[in-house]
């Protein structure tokens, strides 16, 4: 078994939707003056978001009183977004399904995820906490990073 803090690779099926949300996301963060990629914005959303706001916002999607075309779902799948997840993230998300199934609202691991994309989300708080998760978790493909690593 994998430690907690062990990164893995997790996919999610994202639809045009999700992908356009974390699109505007990314895009609002790097006009804010942050030097983000798609996976950054998408690995510090599930960093910050807690576990009760992501059951709230999953409830708020696809739970019994939300509207009908608030799932978003499309015509298909629109891309497979794949990224380097710490095991305690995709256990977050998988504990949140599963408070989600016992109040019988049957969502995937990858629901929960696009219900957090598609909240509303406040950029300068964002920013103020990229901040730390970039020190906290510096992106390992870096030349400088793999330095580090190697010795």
């Amino acid at each position: 078994m994998k430690p907690a803090s062990a990164e893995i690779r997790a996919s999610f099926p994202f639809y045009a939707e999700d992908s356009r949300a974390l699109r505007q996301l990314n895009l609002a963060l790097r006009d804010a003056g942050a030097a983000v990629e798609r996976t950054d914005t998408f690995r510090l959303l599930l960093h910050v978001t807690s576990e009760a706001e992501l059951f709230a916002r999953a409830v708020l999607r696809y739970g019994p009183d939300a509207r009908p075309d608030a799932a978003g779902y499309g015509d298909g799948t629109g891309e497979r977004f794949t990224v380097r997840v710490r095991a305690d993230w995709v256990k977050k998300l998988e504990q949140v399904r599963d408070d989600l199934a016992r109040k019988d609202i049957d969502v995937r691991r990858v629901d929960v995820a696009r219900a957090v994309l598609h909240a509303p989300h406040d950029v300068k708080k964002l920013l103020r906490e990229l901040g730390r998760f970039e020190a906290a978790f510096p992106d390992r493909r870096t030349r400088v990073e793999r330095a580090k690593h190697r010795g």
